[in-house]
């Protein structure tokens, strides 16, 4: 049970870091809103709606874990639920924490949840970004990959699957902007440094 309750907790403190606290710090840093998906009908607003749901069942799958009756209809894959993949899970999830923290500290005020199509913000390519072009988006996929391991189930695969989908498009519309922004020096930075690891 405590293995159980902890994963919800690491959730919910994993939002908080990865999301609440750096909005904050380049709000307060810089005056601009980090968040910058609007209420539209572009690609960017339908990712946006589609990683809420990720978010969602993420979430959900983590709180039904605490009920075995209900927990069983979500297809748990019984096999890989051996405890050598649960810990590799456990030691990925705060693995992947720490590496997007770190990412998200050497992005310092260039930190954006969408594409920030009215600043111009600096060009990284230093630290975890000398090796990933995408360290954040990277350290979520190995979070979703982990959650995966500790709770074997449809929905977990469901939501790696679509997630290493989605996020692929939007590291794609993010690269298109990127070149716009920076030509040259994006272009020479993309040569020297895969896309994600």
């Amino acid at each position: 049970m405590f293995e159980k309750i902890y994963i919800v907790a690491f959730l919910f403190l994993y939002f908080i870091f990865v999301f609440i606290f750096p909005t904050i710090r380049v709000k307060r840093k810089t005056g601009i809103n980090a968040y910058v998906f609007n209420n539209t009908d572009s690609l960017q607003d339908y990712i946006r709606k589609v990683l809420t749901l990720i978010n969602f069942l993420v979430f959900f799958i983590v709180l039904v874990n605490l009920f075995p009756l209900v927990y069983q209809y979500f297809i748990p894959v019984k096999w890989l639920e051996i405890s050598i993949l649960k810990y590799t899970g456990f030691t990925l999830i705060h693995l992947a924490l720490l590496w997007i923290i770190i990412a998200q500290v050497q992005m310092s005020n260039s930190w954006r949840v969408g594409i920030d199509l009215s600043t111009k913000t600096e060009l990284k390519t230093k630290g975890l970004f000398s090796i990933s072009r995408n360290p954040v988006f990277l350290g979520m996929l190995i979070t979703l990959a982990g959650l995966f391991l500790i709770l074997p189930n449809a929905i977990t695969l469901l939501v790696l699957v679509a997630s290493i989908w989605i996020f692929q498009i939007q590291v794609l519309l993010e690269e298109e902007y990127l070149t716009k922004k920076h030509g040259k020096p994006y272009t020479e930075y993309t040569k020297k440094v895969r896309r994600w690891f």
